[in-house]
């Protein structure tokens, strides 16, 4: 099939946009192609490979270097994640081998010139920085020849490995993204997580017969050890083998002549993708499915039956994929796999999640990933909130409209997650600076769900949701910033949200109104009354003051603004938001009583 098939539809909606809409300046990212072989050896634990990292500079710089991440190395004693780590159970600086991770360069070679790695970190070696002989100028290719060994921690965080399950999660190394800021290189903090190019991956591993494979891309050879169990919604797995038309590129001299006896080689490809990512367990309980044309995978561990089995998580992966469709465009790639791992909670790779339960509110999460970060490539330790707060916003948008909560349920206990409103931090500030995880996890998940939510209020939700897919048809398979979600919403609304953004997502302001001040008289058959309301917070915006049964809007703007408002009644009360659209630090003043006759 084409490459893409289901980009097609995206690109279209693309070209409707105006010129207004469309990026000022050109877009262009690199373009990157792996070929990957290597061996599982179960008993160390170690994966033995080599990579053949075609890169094409699109960018107007010459390159003098280039930079990749070994983020295995910041799971071990020495790194920069074992020096700031704080949680107890994740300890890295204590760990002694054979328990910690690593990912070690045996060699490296630009073209056909051995080149010496180097590590401007060190000794946290998560960046290595590759010295080009000759300078790549734009236009120009250059070829990357890597050899490698790596091993996951038995101590799980975004990887893991136990007995003979391995989540391959990070595992190779992986080129920095080069964009308009330049090297992206930067190491991994327990606060923060990725950015990568988009590529291919031609990937082949050699790994013990009887090992379950799941990952990134379609099998296009060789057997995953995919058995459907009883009450799989698919008697026989989809393969998708002639997804797509490539042939089998030339061995990198790793895995040559057949497997031995009592292995075998598998192989995946994906495209349009920005990391690849894969799983392996014996044990594993296979059940397929599909969303329209997507095949839906599921890798599940003995005893999950009662949560994952009898196809419950196939039907709650093709919820979360329907959801999705409606809520930013077609999903272009040709497979989702859902994978319980070794680590509770989640984590999102292109087609795949590995979650540590089989809930549909994990599901849909992680599910939003593929959009928000898998297909909007935001940089995740520049502008986390771009991912994980949409994806926490979709999530309780989804229980909204599918009758699990109401909105003001949802509104209310978000706004009592976030709890201290005035903490000092915008949610667009880099992730480790944040100054604890909690923070972070509240700057970055919560409280951009709740400004999504309060743009949503402010735009009207058919107005966000033409945003949203407005912002997906331009950007899909692209990097995106805070800007390109911007420009979408103000396209299709025909306003400036700069003040919007810039208060919620570049400052740490507060909102706060307050009636001041509240009277009524009896105006000929009817009543008048007069509302005083004051700012005493730094943000602002637009505030509904209900009198009585009429509402009213305010600018918000002012720091006093005074509003006369006619009704047949007498108001038993003038109360400000009450529909609870605004992210208010203090409710108690935004109702009173009317004084007066």
């Amino acid at each position: 099939m084409p490459r893409s098939p289901m980009l097609a539809a995206a690109l279209v909606l693309s070209s409707a946009l105006p010129l207004a809409a469309q990026a000022p300046a050109p877009y262009w990212q690199q373009e990157v192609h792996y070929t990957i072989e290597g061996r599982l050896d179960e008993a160390p634990g170690v994966f033995s490979g080599s990579a053949r990292v075609e890169y094409v500079n699109h960018s107007p710089e010459t390159l003098s270097e280039l930079f990749f991440h070994l983020y295995l190395n910041a799971f071990r004693p020495g790194s920069r994640w074992a020096e700031v780590e704080e949680r107890a159970d994740y300890d890295f600086a204590g760990l002694a081998d054979p328990d910690y991770g690593f990912e070690r360069l045996r060699s490296v070679r630009v073209g056909q010139q051995t080149v010496r790695p180097e590590y401007p970190g060190a000794p946290d070696s998560v960046v290595v920085r590759i010295p080009l002989p000759d300078p790549l100028r734009p236009g120009q290719r250059t070829v990357v020849t890597l050899e490698w060994d790596a091993r996951l921690s038995t101590l799980c965080r975004r990887q893991c490995r136990q007995g003979r399950h391995f989540d391959f999660a990070q595992w190779y190394p992986r080129i920095a993204t080069f964009d308009r800021g330049g090297w992206q290189a930067h190491t991994l903090y327990p606060q923060g997580e990725f950015y990568g190019e988009f590529a291919t991956y031609d990937v082949t591993v050699d790994v013990a017969a009887d090992q379950v494979l799941g990952g990134t891309g379609v099998v296009v050879s060789g057997d995953p050890g995919w058995s459907p169990v009883p009450g799989s919604p698919l008697p026989e797995p989809v393969l998708q083998r002639d997804w797509y038309d490539a042939a089998p590129p030339p061995s990198l001299g790793v895995l040559t002549g057949e497997a031995s006896s009592g292995r075998k080689r598998v192989r995946f490809r994906a495209e349009d993708v920005h990391h690849f990512a894969w799983t392996a367990n014996p044990d594993y309980r296979y059940e397929g499915g599909a969303w329209g044309d997507i095949a839906i995978h599921v890798l599940y561990r003995p005893g999950d039956e009662d949560e994952w089995g009898s196809g419950q998580v196939v039907e709650r992966t093709a919820r979360a994929l329907a959801f999705l469709n409606e809520v930013f465009g077609p999903y272009p790639w040709p497979q989702l796999t859902n994978v319980h791992r070794l680590e509770g909670g989640g984590t999102e790779f292109p087609m795949m999640l590995m979650d540590g339960s089989g809930g549909l509110g994990l599901i849909l999460h992680e599910g939003t990933h593929q959009y928000a970060h898998g297909i909007l490539a935001n940089n995740e330790w520049r502008e986390g909130w771009m991912d994980e707060g949409m994806a926490s916003f979709v999530t309780s948008w989804y229980a909204e409209r599918e009758g699990g909560a109401s909105r003001g349920e949802i509104w209310d206990r978000l706004v009592e997650q976030v709890g201290a409103l005035d903490v000092p931090h915008p949610i667009g500030q880099v992730a480790e600076d944040f100054p604890d995880f909690q923070t972070y996890g509240l700057m970055t998940y919560t409280k951009p769900s709740v400004v999504l939510y309060m743009l949503r209020e402010e735009l009207g939700e058919e107005t966000f949701l033409r945003g949203l897919r407005a912002y997906f048809a331009k950007n899909a398979l692209r990097h995106v910033t805070q800007r390109d979600l911007r420009d979408a919403m103000e396209w299709v609304s025909g306003r400036d949200l700069g003040w919007f953004f810039h208060q919620w997502i570049d400052q740490a302001a507060t909102l706060d109104y307050a009636i001041a001040e509240a009277q009524t008289r009896q105006a000929g058959s009817g009543w008048q009354t007069t509302v005083r309301v004051t700012r005493t917070g730094e943000a602002w915006m637009p505030v509904d003051v209900r009198v009585g049964e009429r509402t009213v809007r305010l600018e918000g703007r002012e720091r006093t603004q005074t509003l006369t408002v006619e009704t047949p009644d007498r108001p038993a009360r003038v109360e400000l938001d009450p529909d609870r659209k605004m992210l208010d630090r203090d409710r108690s003043n935004n109702v009173r009583e009317p004084g007066g006759d």
